[in-house]
């Protein structure tokens, strides 16, 4: 009788164990499952978050000349002029230049406009609350002048007297792209029409 009551005693350890290290597992394998769907909803927010552009250009895009009494191959556009606004249900968007990095391109030259020396490049919030985020309802207007651009500040490097070539001239596309450091980038990608005054929107 003793020895079927310790055989019994010991089955029951050993059920005891054994329940004991399925429900550990068992916890472990559920956490691991939550820790994964946590991450996985996270992964997809940032990715909804990086696939839509979270800067839109409010109404058209303002070009400025020189030249224009000569002919078209002649004029170059030496200042550009849109203003920013935050797409609905995005977060702000820091457009600091610690922060965000702006190109420009035309068909000869490629180069970085937007630097903490703030000449060729600046931001300036119309209705701001007077940081440099981009938020709900707030606009900033944004101004280029290419005439600060140095013949060395592109690539290809542009000698100084084919200067005319860090401008965009009538019937050439330029492209502007802002990279802020996080969301899609938004790109400004216009066709310079036949100029006839010094200033004119660009659609």
């Amino acid at each position: 009788m003793n020895r079927k009551a310790m055989t019994g005693l010991e089955t029951a350890i050993i059920l005891v164990a054994f329940v004991i290290t399925a429900a550990a597992f068992a916890f472990v394998v559920l956490n691991m499952g939550f820790l994964t769907a946590e991450k996985a909803q996270s992964v997809i927010g940032a990715g909804m978050r990086e696939a839509g552009s979270s800067m839109l250009t409010d109404s058209g895009v303002i070009g400025q000349f020189s030249n224009v009494t000569g002919d078209q191959s002649d004029i170059c556009m030496e200042k550009l002029t849109f203003y920013l606004k935050l797409s609905q249900g995005n977060e702000p968007v820091d457009l600091g230049d610690q922060n965000m990095v702006v190109t420009y391109t035309n068909l000869r030259c490629h180069g970085e406009i937007y630097a903490s020396n703030g000449t060729i490049m600046t931001v300036t919030g119309v209705n701001s609350d007077g940081d440099q985020l981009l938020e709900n309802g707030e606009k900033y207007k944004v101004v280029i002048d290419f005439t600060e651009l140095a013949i060395d500040g592109v690539d290809p490097a542009v000698t100084a007297g084919n200067r005319p070539d860090l401008y965009a001239h009538p019937y050439e596309e330029f492209r502007v792209e802002l990279r802020p450091s996080q969301g899609a980038v938004l790109t400004v990608e216009k066709p310079v029409p036949a100029v006839h005054s010094p200033v004119m929107v660009i659609e």
